[in-house]
């Protein structure tokens, strides 16, 4: 089994987390089956690392079809579209992940698909030109999205089942984390699954990765066991903290606690990133511990955060 399988569930009890949607998804697999039509087109959103393309991997499994996967940013002009849709087989599979990178000029192909499973085409130019419609075999759509807010609201309609993935709980992380350590042969006590969810920000991606270097410096240095002790100074080493904070989260951290509240535009020329960078990637999991406030001045640290700050070499 290569290494990438190995980040993969073989099959949906193996899928940690999601358990509603995992329930219902089972219906609707099941329903189709009996049914000998193809699954109902799907649309999975939610946050970068939760999942999307493996939920998508398992659907086509759970139904022995194949998947073509498509990158939303690729897809810029009908043909990047079109020849893919033709050489699909009855009942199998097209997955595009952040299809909202397509264009609107790729959208407006994926309308009547998904309306009425017929692509229309363009031939000739100008006056010359007419449209064919090409009906296409039984097919499902899957398409993932981190920003659903970017998609138009006539295409999400035109899909019938949608799937919101949730924030992950700590306990589900844990249960990944010593998961995938066992599937590479890396046993590490439920303690320490536990002590390494801490820093993985709740993301099952992230937790994958972080098991995986902390596996490559167990494999290096090889300490007499694998303790707390050790996984801190990993951690450290790798600049991964407390909350899974990086070192550019850390000096944002630093940059309030030594000028008291800032603005972001101040906060942006300090750190030296773009605003919305700073808005999207950096802020929220600040927010989301505690460990800064916003004011109607700018943004504040915490009493907390300041404590994260004493405390993040040694916990």
């Amino acid at each position: 089994m290569s290494q990438t399988n190995l980040n993969q569930p073989r099959d949906f009890s193996e899928y940690i987390g999601q358990t509603n949607i995992i329930n219902n998804l089972k219906v609707f697999l099941e329903s189709a089956k009996i049914r000998k039509t193809s699954l109902d087109h799907i649309l999975l959103y939610g946050n970068s690392g939760h999942g999307k393309t493996t939920l998508a991997h398992l659907i086509a499994q759970h139904m022995n079809q194949e998947m073509i996967k498509l990158n939303g940013p690729s897809l810029q002009k009908p043909s990047d579209i079109i020849s893919p849709l033709t050489a699909l087989k009855e009942n199998e599979f097209l997955f595009i992940d952040e299809v909202h990178a397509v264009t609107k000029e790729v959208l407006e192909v994926i309308y009547p698909v998904l309306e009425s499973n017929e692509l229309s085409v363009i031939l000739g130019k100008d006056y010359n030109s007419k449209v064919i419609n090409i009906k296409l075999k039984p097919f499902t759509f899957i398409c993932a999205t981190t920003e659903i807010n970017k998609l138009p609201l006539p295409f999400l309609n035109r899909f019938s089942i949608h799937l919101n993935l949730e924030p992950y709980k700590k306990s589900d992380i844990t249960k990944i984390v010593s998961n995938y350590s066992s599937r590479i042969k890396f046993e590490i006590p439920k303690e320490l699954c536990n002590f390494i969810s801490e820093f993985t920000k709740n993301n099952p991606r992230v937790a994958i990765n972080i098991v995986k270097r902390i596996y490559d410096y167990f494999l290096i240095l090889k300490p007499e066991e694998l303790n707390k002790k050790f996984l801190i100074s990993t951690l450290n080493k790798m600049d991964i903290y407390k909350y899974g904070l990086n070192r550019t989260d850390v000096r944002y951290l630093e940059i309030l606690n030594k000028n008291g509240i800032l603005g972001l535009d101040s906060i942006s020329q300090i750190i030296d990133l773009p605003q919305t960078i700073i808005m999207s990637t950096i802020e929220p999991i600040l927010i989301r511990n505690g460990l800064i406030g916003k004011t109607f001045r700018g943004r504040k640290i915490t009493d907390k955060g300041v404590k994260f700050l004493s405390e993040k070499q040694e916990y």
